[in-house]
């Protein structure tokens, strides 16, 4: 007799499966911070995965005090240029700009678009000095060089960061940044849990057995096996949301919580692979060493994110060796 209580194949939890509007990422939440003001943020590069052998720190845990091995991910990540800052009031439970301020220091490439918004402008800097009693929010607008990280795109990637901590220091940091180069090590330290939002790898159009996992129709069923049995009932006259259907597979944008910094180092030369890591190369330039594995293909554009749900502290681990890719 056919098993009635078999749960739904696929997770609705991902939907719309559709191709990321952005290759760079767009940030939708940054979590409460406390403490003094610093980015919340950083934008790296995925170079390949390694073995790292670390001695356990993990409390309660079956290995704590062991030497254990685990899959790394290196993320190249070279400085940031702080090329803006944007202020935000609260309206409305929602976020308001209220003024723009630009770096002269800024890309060449990035400075020379058509709009006048992002032209340099010293009234802008004494406005956000006028306005600040109003500002809820103060990011900045780091701009990370894929070509320090040994990528052959010119283009400067963007993205807005917010800076962490009270208001008005954080607006003074904000100020203080603005033109100046940000590094990993001012807004991360090894043992920290961060979040990794990315693009994953794309697999083009799939069906609906590779796309949702439905299982194989029965031999001599008629109109085929690699679908799904009944795309919905005659009322209502529409086809469902919750019926697997074909569609784009991969290039979703995703997010996985609380990858822990194994390492953080300027000498790349101690977790590059003969030879280099493949499709992406020698690091030549500051590195990240994450526990566990990350989404998308190498070179591809990682934003780290202070925890949206962070675990309990603890120590940071004693690395041992990282090596032999994986």
């Amino acid at each position: 007799m056919v098993k009635d209580s078999r749960p739904k194949t696929g997770s609705l939890a991902f939907l719309p499966r559709c191709r990321a509007s952005r290759l760079v990422p767009r940030v939708k939440y940054w979590p409460p911070y406390e403490g003094e003001p610093k980015p919340l943020g950083f934008l790296g590069y995925k170079a390949g995965h390694l073995t790292a052998y670390y001695v356990d720190t993990t409390p309660n845990s079956p290995t704590q005090g062991q030497e254990v091995a685990k899959v790394a991910t290196v993320i190249v990540a070279p400085p940031m240029l702080v090329a803006g800052l944007v202020a935000y009031a609260e309206e409305n439970n929602a976020l308001r700009e209220l003024v723009r301020v630009w770096s002269s220091k800024a890309p060449a490439d990035l400075m020379s678009r058509k709009t006048s918004n992002w032209k340099p402008n010293e009234e802008d800097l004494r406005r956000l000095e006028s306005l600040r009693r109003e500002i809820a929010e103060i990011r900045i607008i780091a701009a990370a060089f894929p070509k320090q990280a040994g990528l052959s795109k010119k283009k400067p990637d963007i993205l807005e960061i917010k800076i962490g901590g009270d208001v008005e220091k954080a607006v003074d940091y904000a100020i203080s940044k603005l033109g100046q180069e940000i590094r990993v090590n001012e807004v991360f330290k090894p043992g920290d849990f961060i979040d990794v939002i990315a693009v994953t790898k794309g697999k083009g159009f799939a069906g609906v057995v590779k796309r949702w996992g439905v299982s194989i129709l029965p031999r001599k069923k008629r109109k085929g096996r690699r679908v799904v049995g009944a795309i919905g009932s005659r009322t209502p006259g529409y086809v469902p949301y919750t019926v697997p259907r074909p569609g784009q597979l991969g290039y979703h944008r995703r997010t996985e919580f609380n990858k822990r910094i194994l390492a953080i180092g300027d000498d790349g030369s101690k977790v590059t692979p003969k030879g280099g890591f493949p499709h992406f190369g020698i690091i030549r330039t500051t590195y990240i060493l994450l526990e566990g594995t990350v989404p998308g293909t190498p070179k591809r554009p990682i934003v780290l994110r202070a925890p949206a749900r962070p675990p309990p502290a603890i120590e940071p681990p004693q690395l041992i060796y990282a090596g032999i890719p994986v």
